[in-house]
């Protein structure tokens, strides 16, 4: 799973009687409830279980405290006119101040682009190039959506390079991704800012004076985005593995430039200074000469003292490269855990000195340091040259101390390359406590267990609500139910118009809906009626198969096969007046419900990860009861994959329901051209939510997986949409083709009693060969359309017979119980008009 920004689902404070200090090896330190979960080598664990020499994941880059920024204005309505104030106005980018919400990103991309992008204006066009390596650049594209500008996809072509350099000429061949934005008020908002143009190497430009106002968290964030590109990364002295090279800031500049190159290098300088990084200008060099010139090569140096380091590594380290902050944190690791051994020595040392005032024997302070001696801090010779004092120097780390890469590779051992590490625990104590515990936890967290590999495809329903009436509606039937069977895809393998590319594949799966909704295929308040507003965080697209990815090519806005459905409905009852009022309900009213889900995306990746969790669960001595109900711990390897994966599902599933949606809206307007089609709500089926629920009178975040249902939230839930969160969560329940279906509200007893889930239809009573035995697809749709006056269109007559109304249970019989049990409340029953099937 990806290292990712996130936001807070909730801030919580409680009473607690008793709390655990904890202190690592390398110097973390937390106070936590005994209950507090804390990820171990072996899954999460409860604090109150673990004890010292124990393992545990720690992040070891800390940042800087946050400060409020102020109000103050850096640029202005006056400093721009005609289109480019216009451009800037409609991004709602100027005035732009300290606490503009867009800023921050402003800021790391200015960073950025003063290392490894330009700006080039070429007549009226401004273009801003970004050089750099894949991943990484799609994480400045995100931010730069986040400002308000559209990026252009990653580019990438193979190159030959041909670079003079002081020690000689120097050839190479690489793959070289780029991507650029070319809006000119974009370039024209970084120039006002102090981002020069054109060749940096014969342009004098340096640290803006409104950049020094920053706050230091802001003042982090350029610093960070501007070494991702221009620092070196962290590496040991060549011989030495032990030892961390200084680090390198080098700029390149025109011989008449040189000085402007200094004072920016000390502008840089200052800003370190205040973080309390050392750093050191080294004289300049001839570099090469170049068709504009000599150039001349500058450099920063960020010198080798290991607090100096770890003051960098912790407070500024790299943004926007992800192998160097990767790097970085591991070298703060490994820096704290020499320091640790050092002051550990420098004790012993001094206690040596004092036993021995107090007139013990050297064999027995030697006796007396066995636990060190077995914990490999001290041996007998180190004992013995503090005893005699025969030593010059102060205490230095160990011949037997790994070296970093030997160290690397034990201490993020199923940890990915994000910057975790495994640190032991030393000291765990409880300690008495009589006051409140302040916790949080954020909408994409991982404190908990994955389970069910059926959860995968976020099969689920969306509900269209129309201005149109059965009166206008029925004598059209036969033309509107064909227009739709003309315009949505549907059946087994079935193909639509969207043939996305495998990065478009990847950007679906991480936007879900809001992907679809921007080409073109609906509106963006479609969003707000959507669950999750249409994506899920924690996708990641890298955990789908190649196989996923092949079958899934041109899915996207097909209904698929099985009990997937469209429905015209109409509203036949009516039994609570005042939330259909609120829902925007009336009788007679047509409506629109389509069922799909991720399709073959969302199958493949079941089946995948069905092999991958039924290891798993025997790698983690898990007893399985039913062959399918495979799992892993969530923060295992194969918890975490699959949990990206299934995430990837649940986002497809959402655009799947969206372009269908709006695929409809145009079917409708070709037959009722003054139609209008809005989401009255679209929501998963098959999904594993993070949420929170009363368990013994206790606020608990829990995963709850729903297959096969649907969530029905009561009133007041943050989770849903503002309009209907003084009402409650709708619930589409689908009964079948030849009955009747049901939307209901969710209710608050409904939460207590079943964490707030309901089912979603109405369920088989027969398998699907022993209905095709029964009915046949042809005798079905001349029933139902003689009998019912319901129109079906089906693409297999075969698949039609499995859908059955007498397949399946009484509808109207299991939502009588859902209402009599307080699960959820009737609020409308449904009857199809038209009906299309895969």
């Amino acid at each position: 799973k990806k290292f990712t920004s996130t936001k807070v689902a909730a801030f919580m404070c409680f009473p607690a009687k008793e709390i655990i200090e904890v202190e690592t090896f390398n110097g973390f330190r937390i106070k936590a409830t005994p209950d507090h979960p804390f990820l171990t080598p072996d899954g999460m664990k409860e604090l109150r279980e673990l004890k010292e020499e124990d393992l545990v994941c720690c992040f070891p880059f800390e940042g800087v405290e946050y400060e409020k920024p102020s109000d103050e204005i850096i640029l202005d309505d006056t400093m721009f006119d005609g289109y480019i104030h216009l451009e800037l106005k409609k991004r709602r980018l100027l005035p732009l101040s300290y606490n503009h919400p867009a800023f921050p990103y402003i800021l790391k991309v200015m960073g950025y682009v003063l290392g490894d992008g330009g700006i080039y204006f070429t007549r009226s066009r401004g273009v801003v190039w970004f050089f750099g390596e894949k991943e990484d650049l799609e994480k400045i594209r995100d931010d730069i959506k986040k400002i308000g500008f559209t990026p252009s996809r990653v580019y990438s072509r193979k190159r030959e390079h041909h670079i003079k350099t002081f020690y000689g000429d120097v050839k190479f061949k690489r793959v070289e991704y780029s991507f650029k934005v070319t809006a000119r008020s974009f370039a024209h908002l970084l120039c006002a800012l102090g981002v020069p143009k054109g060749d940096k190497t014969s342009q004098p430009f340096r640290i803006p004076a409104w950049l020094f106002k920053c706050p230091l968290w802001q003042k982090r964030l350029f610093l960070a985005s501007f070494f991702g590109a221009e620092l070196s990364s962290p590496c040991t002295v060549s011989g030495h593995g032990k030892t961390f090279a200084a680090l390198n800031l080098c700029i390149n500049k025109r011989e008449d430039l040189i000085e402007n190159g200094k004072a920016f290098l000390a502008d840089i300088a200052k800003l370190l200074s205040e973080f309390g990084v050392k750093s050191k200008l080294i004289k300049e060099r001839f570099e090469y000469e170049g068709v504009k010139g000599k150039k001349f090569r500058l450099r920063l140096v960020i010198p080798t003292s290991e607090d100096n380091l770890i003051r960098f590594f912790k407070t500024i380290n790299y943004e926007y490269n992800r192998k160097k902050r990767f790097l970085g944190c591991l070298a703060l690791s490994y820096l704290l855990f020499k320091k640790r051994f050092i002051n550990v020595r420098k004790a012993v040392e001094k206690k040596i000195d004092l036993l021995k005032k107090k007139g013990y024997c050297l064999s027995e302070i030697t006796d007396m340091m066995d636990k060190l001696i077995a914990k490999k801090l001290v041996n007998r010779r180190f004992i013995k040259r503090s005893y005699w004092k025969d030593r010059k120097s102060s205490p230095r780390i160990p011949v037997s101390l790994p070296s970093f890469e030997e160290y690397v590779s034990k201490i993020t051992a199923g940890l990915g390359k994000h910057g975790h590490v495994w640190d032991k625990i030393v000291k765990i104590k409880k300690c008495h406590y009589d006051d409140y515990v302040y916790d949080l936890t954020v909408c994409d967290e991982g404190h908990n267990f994955v389970s069910n590999c059926f959860v995968v495809s976020n099969c689920g329903i969306a509900t269209l609500k129309t201005n149109l009436m059965l009166d206008e509606v029925k004598p059209k039937i036969k033309e509107l139910v064909d227009e739709l069977f003309a315009r949505v895809p549907a059946g087994l393998g079935s193909r639509g118009e969207i043939r996305l590319s495998r990065e478009e594949q990847f950007e679906v799966m991480k936007e879900g809906a809001k992907w679809v909704v921007e080409k073109g295929y609906g509106y963006e308040e479609d969003l707000d009626y959507i669950e999750e507003n249409g994506k899920v965080d924690g996708a990641v697209p890298e955990n789908v198969s190649e196989t996923a990815l092949k079958r899934e090519r041109g899915q996207v806005g097909t209904l698929g096969s099985g009990n997937h459905y469209l429905e015209v409905q109409y509203v036949d009852e009516i039994y609570d007046e005042k939330t259909a009022k609120a829902f925007g309900f009336e009788r007679n009213q047509i409506l629109v419900t389509l069922h799909c889900g991720s399709r073959a995306l969302g199958h493949q990746i079941g089946t995948d990860y069905l092999k991958i969790l039924a290891a798993a669960s025997r790698k983690y001595g898990i007893k399985i009861r039913e062959r399918e109900l495979v799992c892993a711990p969530i923060n295992s390897p194969e918890g975490q994959r699959y949990f990206g994966a299934v995430n990837c599902a649940i986002n497809y599933a959402f655009a799947n329901r969206q372009v269908i949606a709006h695929l409809s809206r145009e079917a409708f307007k070709k037959v009722f051209p003054d139609a209008e089609l809005k989401m009255f709500y679209n929501i998963g089926h098959n999904t594993v939510k993070v949420e929170w629920h009363d368990v013994d009178g206790k606020k608990k975040r829990l995963y709850v997986h729903r297959k096969g249902s649907t969530r029905s939230f009561g009133p007041g839930r943050e989770e849903l949409p503002k309009a209907y969160r003084e009402i409650g969560q709708p619930v589409i329940i689908g009964g079948t083709m030849g009955t009747c279906s049901y939307i209901l509200v969710g209710t608050k007893e409904g939460e207590k009693i079943s964490f707030g889930s309901v089912c979603h239809g109405a369920g088989r009573t027969m398998s699907r060969h022993q209905a095709k035995r029964t009915w046949r697809g042809t005798e079905l749709v001349k029933l139902l359309w003689e009998k019912y006056g319901i129109y079906v269109r089906a693409h297999s007559m075969p698949g039609l017979a499995e859908e059955a109304p007498g397949a399946y249970k009484d509808v109207t019989k299991v939502v009588d119980v859902i209402h009599n049990a307080g699960l959820a409340k009737k609020v409308i029953k449904v009857k199809p008009l038209g009906v299309i099937k895969g």
